[in-house]
């Protein structure tokens, strides 16, 4: 009767040892010392089996293992199906894992377990040889070599020159386009400035006593200021014909000085006498006439105008001669 029930016992596991194999591979048994090496382990078993879950067990599991086996990393849990040749069809359910050894000898690797529902299967082990690396000591060893000369091309030379002081070269030309921008406008502007007709000083002293005649200043009794800016335009024009000092000396100190000039007698004596009352008025208090206010004015104008005739006949002269 105990024979009976011990073997009774045993009838499900000889059962699941049938219809489950449990196996472990390795992708490569000889290693060197560190070298990690990845674990295959595949539990199969008939399609007629109902599991409902599957778990993989190292037999000395966690960050590090017996024999000092380090677990590196564990794959996902993967189930696929086939036929066998018989003709039925299997189940394998399959999970890799990546472990490394950093010591020497030979080292066993225990079996694995799996768990499928309440049962339970073990793998075959695995025998692993881990060495350290072998140094060949004749080629690991060399004599020290002389510096060798490398030649360098010019256009390597460029390149390294570019990206070294590329940006400051860029600055540098660009700094040099503005300068050489902002002359070119500043030359331009100077040409148009240049080219810009200047209005003749005799024309501004002419207009010039157009505003004087026009505001009336004798038809009003303003005498002493309508003889003051006549003499300020004969002055001007006496300095810009005779270059000589007007503004700074009397009217005989001016008169004296037109004498040595290249002034023509008869202007000379029209000056004297402009002057004579036009200084007769500023300082002597002294009433011109009528026809005194209107000689003053066209005396200035007509000399005016014919130094400005005699000027525009020498041009053609002066021209030729330059020619």
């Amino acid at each position: 009767m105990r024979k009976f029930i011990i073997i009774l016992l045993f009838i499900p596991f000889l059962l699941v040892s049938q219809e489950a194999k449990f196996e472990i591979k390795s992708s490569k048994i000889n290693l060197i010392v560190g070298e990690p090496t990845e674990l295959q382990l595949k539990l199969k078993v008939s399609a007629n089996s109902l599991i409902d879950s599957v778990n993989f067990e190292l037999s000395e599991i966690g960050d590090t293992m017996g024999n000092n086996w380090e677990l590196w990393d564990k794959g996902d849990l993967e189930k696929s199906s086939q036929q066998e040749e018989d003709g039925d069809y299997s189940i394998t359910y399959s999970q890799k894992y990546t472990i490394a050894n950093f010591d020497t000898g030979q080292f066993v690797f225990p079996p694995c377990i799996a768990v499928f529902d309440s049962n339970k299967i073990f793998s075959n082990s695995l025998v692993f040889t881990i060495k350290l690396e072998e140094i060949d000591e004749k080629n690991f060893i060399k004599n020290i070599k002389p510096i060798k000369e490398i030649s360098i091309s010019w256009y390597e030379y460029l390149f390294f020159f570019v990206k070294k002081y590329g940006l400051l070269i860029v600055i540098s030309l660009l700094l040099i386009v503005l300068i050489l921008y902002l002359i070119k406008k500043f030359n331009k502007k100077t040409i148009e400035k240049k080219k810009e007709p200047q209005i003749p000083t005799e024309i501004i002293l002419l207009e010039r006593l157009v505003v004087i005649e026009n505001k009336k200043y004798w038809e009003n009794s303003f005498f002493k200021k309508y003889y003051s800016e006549l003499s300020n335009v004969l002055w001007k024009f006496l300095e810009y014909r005779y270059q000589i000092k007007t503004f700074e000396k009397t009217s005989g100190e001016i008169l004296e000085s037109l004498k040595w000039s290249n002034i023509p007698i008869n202007y000379l004596t029209t000056i004297e006498r402009f002057f004579t009352i036009s200084d007769g008025v500023k300082f002597a208090k002294y009433k011109p006439l009528e026809k005194d206010n209107i000689t003053a004015i066209q005396t200035i104008r007509n000399l005016i105008e014919e130094e400005r005739l005699d000027l525009i006949k020498q041009e053609p002269e002066i021209d030729k001669k330059d020619e």
